[in-house]
């Protein structure tokens, strides 16, 4: 949505008019103006245009919501929440977090926080848009408590490979050029490999050697992109479907765009 609902002053005010006639259906319009402080002379206006909409009607010398009116008013504040809360996470305050000391640290020492491969990392002393202050001693390697936050941390999406393999009718992994994709894959260099099912599991296994669940996939590889880690995705048509909506909700939500490229396998 990108705030779009927000700058629609005409649809908010008419959503809001709606509001006050679910509240009292007996209202008149110079309540209705004195609470959404316009005039008395747009309030008509605004009415005469939602009866001709179809979303308001007459009845029993009363204005009412019609069907059509009821139906655009839950889904335009729903979309008007839905946007909120998104921007609300974005923008929480967070008081404290949970890093791995780059160094040993000592207790109440400035740090400053950096992502590195995907985990977030505390130095002292290091200047960063983001430091804080150490609440606890730790060694090189620990985990360490850090509060009095303040700016954000650097950070760079990570970047996507797509393997979208041949379905089981196609014939699955098994007639996939294992070699070209092995160095396709090593060519993009990823810091994580994420499989969406079990042929782009299977893919995986032949390529890299190892064994590969599948758990969360779609989720597992967002994670990992939001934190700067490049992945590689392997998996059928359906399920490279379902990560790329998820990428596309990124960029509405966030604004933030995955260098994202997709081979056929």
């Amino acid at each position: 949505m990108n705030g779009q609902l927000l700058r629609d002053l005409k649809r908010n005010t008419q959503m809001l008019i709606m509001v006050e006639i679910l509240r009292s259906p007996s209202v008149r319009m110079k309540e209705i103006a004195e609470r959404l402080d316009i005039t008395i002379q747009a309030v008509s206006q605004y009415i005469s245009a939602m009866k001709k909409q179809g979303l308001l009607k007459e009845q029993s010398g009363s204005l009412r919501p019609t069907r059509k009116g009821m139906q655009i008013a839950q889904e335009h504040f729903t979309s008007l929440k839905d946007f909120i809360d998104v921007t609300l996470r974005s923008i929480a305050v967070i008081e404290r977090t949970v890093a791995i000391a780059g160094k040993n640290i000592l207790k109440d020492q400035a740090v400053g926080l950096v992502m590195e491969d995907g985990m977030l990392m505390a130095y002292p002393g290091q200047k960063s848009s983001s430091t804080g202050k150490a609440m606890e001693c730790a060694e090189e390697g620990d985990d360490v408590l850090v509060g009095q936050l303040e700016g954000i941390v650097d950070l760079e999406l990570g970047k996507l490979l797509i393997v979208e393999a041949p379905s089981e009718l196609e014939g699955g992994s098994k007639s996939v050029d294992i070699a070209r994709m092995k160095d396709r894959i090593d060519e993009f260099s990823p810091g994580v490999l994420v499989a969406g099912d079990p042929i782009g599991s299977a893919l995986l296994m032949k390529t890299s050697g190892e064994f590969f669940t599948i758990h969360a996939p779609v989720a597992s590889a967002m994670s990992a992109l939001s934190k700067g880690v490049d992945v590689v995705f392997s998996g059928t048509h359906e399920s490279v479907d379902q990560l790329l909506q998820a990428v596309s909700t990124l960029r509405k939500e966030s604004g933030y765009e995955i260098r994202c490229k997709t081979i056929r396998a």
